[in-house]
């Protein structure tokens, strides 16, 4: 009859949820629309059968028992259950590690054919409640020990009423064990099912957060290419919500140290902007990442010579010690906005003085012939020679350099630099070959003091020269473990990298796990300082400019401003970009389907109110059932002089040793079960790994309710027990206990 009713039964209560509030976004406050299928009668058939056997084994075991070892059985007890004296519990531990090692070796629940289809593998899922049941049944192995060893130790200091009952307890181990293994099992589903539905929708909510990495982030930024340069910070500062504003340049480069070296991805930052703007955890790494970033921030940058800002044109005096045709000098100039422009000054055509100018505010005298112009003031970064003919390797040289200097409107000479001392000045070194080149001071036949840059042989459209400041030195660095692993390096190496073609040296003072915005379990990743790394790159004249491609951005939280900051940002205000993310908008999706996140909600309230019932009757049937079976040994207690106070305080102790030690366990290995199977859990619906990882968050609040509800429950039990042994007549008891 349960078999048959309980489909129906079962679909009225899911009927019925549909007024609850997991449900009301979907039922509209109306009951649910419910079919039930032929699989709902198959489960229904197997808890029936389960049900009999539950029923009919221990009938079967007591029809075939004679009265003596009844009364035996009766007066001592069993040591150890059946499934511990066969190890059979032993037998499910291991059975429950070896899966938990597939489990992990596997690293997921979903595998991949060599199909490349996603399966997800249905004995792996069962690792949770084999490993529950295995670990609960291990644990009570040890009650009774620990109740024998309790009684060794404590019996000279309790009263004889608590004494009686941990005697009773170490006893009779078996009677105790149904209900701690109960409890047990019960707080474990409890707390593994808090902890599975608020995981799941925090990590939907920290992927969201991870894939932005700010309130509204733009990657791609392209800077404008035509008229003025324009200020970067400010410009993005005068939108409307914008609160600050972190700059970052993501590029590509390679590891320089190693002859098959992986490639990795530079991502250069204002440490401590994108501190105070990114979302972090404290797991993505070992080391604060407040720490880390902030000591990235490299000292004593070149900050290059100030040019007159009415200045007209920018020019140099040298002599090459000959003619080398092709060799062209380079003037490499930095303005008000951050950007670098590159003059080209003339060839070394001939072993005369040569004073070559270029004239700033003009852009189409630069390099790549840009239609951008530069915001004055400006700065000199370097002065260079490159081999202009791609065919011709740059043959060794060397050249006198007399001045650098900036003519005014008016036909004066400003001298940027006469050279008199070379205190300051500093070789590029941008490329291998340029190790061996030289700077030194000389005299020209007039008696004047000269600088003489000598290079050595190299590789045509390759910058060779000198810039104004300290020499370059590594850049503190961070990396991923898996750019560590995959390429050999420590934490404290000093390793020389590229960044987009330019060749610069970091030195990693720490490595991080994770890093909002990267996929760092298969890719890898540098981070480094972004003045430091755009500074160092940018001293070369020849090839491209490296700038901040990157803008994260805190707003204000103001739905309107909000709406009209992401709507300029769309139209390309104040500069292009290729991708906009609105972390708004990202958490937005990244809610569960309401469908999915109502079942999870479903499936916790299912939970507890499981382990609030299972609990609250199964304790009301053991604590009645051995009432019954002890109410003999109450009675002879109170003839040979226990008081109604003592029996009390024994029956007490019992309840709540064993109500307390099975949720304790139970909450306990519900937790750790929780924090070891979550990772394995982790991967989307492609089966790939998410980012960043789960973090187990358990809904405290609802298993606080469910536990309160419990203890309030039990005590009502307790109470009724105790109530049940005040009321024991002596006379009945003894004269039925003689029959």
């Amino acid at each position: 009859l349960s078999t048959i009713a309980a489909p129906f039964l079962a679909a009225t209560v899911i009927s019925l949820l549909g007024f609850t509030p997991a449900f009301s976004d979907l039922s509209g406050g109306d009951r649910l629309n419910i079919l039930i299928s032929p699989n709902a009668y198959l489960m229904s058939a197997l808890g029936g059968l389960l049900s009999f056997c539950a029923l009919m084994i221990p009938a079967f075991q007591a029809s075939g028992m004679s009265v003596t070892t009844f009364r035996q059985q009766s007066a001592r007890p069993y040591s150890q259950p059946f499934y511990q004296r066969y190890y059979l519990d032993a037998l499910l531990l291991i059975i429950g590690v070896i899966l938990l090692r597939q489990l992990s070796e596997q690293g997921s629940v979903v595998a991949v054919s060599i199909f490349g289809e996603l399966a997800v593998d249905q004995i792996l899922l069962a690792v949770p409640a084999v490993i529950l049941v295995a670990s609960a049944l291990a644990l009570l192995r040890l009650f009774p020990l620990f109740m024998r060893v309790s009684s060794a130790l404590l019996s000279s200091f309790l009263s004889a009423g608590l004494v009686l009952g941990i005697w009773q307890m170490a006893r009779n181990p078996t009677h105790y064990a149904r209900l701690s293994l109960m409890l047990i099992l019960m707080a474990g589903l409890g707390i593994f099912a808090a902890s599975f539905g608020g995981t799941l929708q925090r990590n939907f909510q920290e992927r969201a957060l991870y894939a932005t990495g700010a309130d509204v982030r733009v990657r791609g930024m392209l800077h404008n290419n035509d008229g003025p340069t324009k200020p970067i910070r400010e410009s993005y500062e005068s939108l409307p919500s914008v609160q600050q504003v972190g700059m970052a340049f993501r590029g590509f480069g390679t590891d320089l140290s190693k002859l098959f070296a992986d490639s990795y991805t530079m991502f250069a930052v204002e440490g401590d902007a994108i501190n105070e703007i990114g979302w972090f955890r404290d797991d993505f790494s070992e080391t604060p990442m407040a720490n880390l970033l902030s000591s990235l921030k490299a000292q004593n940058l070149p900050e290059g010579i100030p040019i007159p800002e009415d200045a007209e044109y920018i020019g140099v005096t040298i002599k090459p010690d000959r003619p080398h045709p092709s060799v062209i000098v380079a003037a490499r100039l930095r303005d008000a906005n951050g950007r670098h422009f590159t003059y080209r000054l003339g060839p070394l055509d001939r072993n005369q003085w040569l004073s070559y100018e270029s004239l700033i505010s003009h852009s189409d005298v630069a390099l790549f012939r840009s239609r951008v112009r530069p915001t004055l003031p400006m700065k000199f970064v370097s002065l260079t020679v490159y081999e202009d003919n791609g065919r011709n390797r740059l043959r060794s040289g060397a050249m006198l350099i007399s001045d650098i200097y900036a003519r005014m409107p008016n036909g004066d000479i400003h001298i940027v630099e006469s050279f008199d001392s070379l205190d300051g000045w500093s070789l590029l070194r941008a490329v291998p070959e340029a190790q061996s080149d030289a700077f030194k001071i000389a005299k020209t036949p007039d008696g004047s003091s000269a600088g003489t840059f000598i290079w050595s042989e190299g590789r045509p459209l390759i910058s060779r020269g000198v810039h104004p400041g300290l020499e370059r030195k590594p850049i503190p660095a961070l990396a991923t473990k898996r750019f560590m692993r995959v390429n050999g390096h420590n934490v404290g190496d000093t390793i020389e990298v590229s960044v987009q073609g330019r060749r610069i040296y970091v030195n990693f003072i720490g490595e991080i796990d994770y890093f909002p915005t990267m996929e760092t379990f298969s890719e890898s990743y540098i981070v480094a300082d972004l003045d430091a790394v755009v500074t160092y790159t940018n001293l070369e004249a020849t090839g491209g400019e490296i700038r901040p491609n990157e803008i994260w951005l805190a707003t204000n939280g103001v739905a309107k401003d909000r709406e009209l900051l992401i709507a300029n940002l769309e139209e390309g205000v104040p500069f292009a970009s290729r991708e906009i993310f609105d972390q708004n908008q990202a958490l937005a999706l990244s809610q569960v389907d309401p469908l999915v996140e109502a079942g999870w909600r479903a499936l916790l309230f299912v939970a507890f109110a499981s382990v609030l019932i299972l609990s609250g009757l199964g304790f009301m049937v053991h604590a009645y059932v051995s009432f019954k079976s002890r109410e003999i040994q109450f009675a002879l207690m109170r003839t040979v002089g226990f008081s109604m106070k003592q029996l009390t305080t024994l029956v007490l102790l019992e309840q709540v040793l064993v109500i307390g030690a099975g949720l304790a366990l139970g909450t306990w290995m519900g937790g750790r079960l929780g924090a070891s199977m979550m990772p394995f859990l982790s991967h989307n619906d492609r089966g790939a790994q998410v980012l960043p990882p789960f973090v187990v968050d358990v809904n405290w609040q609802t298993l606080t309710i469910t536990y309160l509800a419990m203890g309030i429950l039990f005590a009502i039990i307790i109470t009724g027990v105790i109530l049940l042994v005040r009321r024991i007549s002596l006379q009945r008891i003894l004269r039925l206990g003689e029959v």
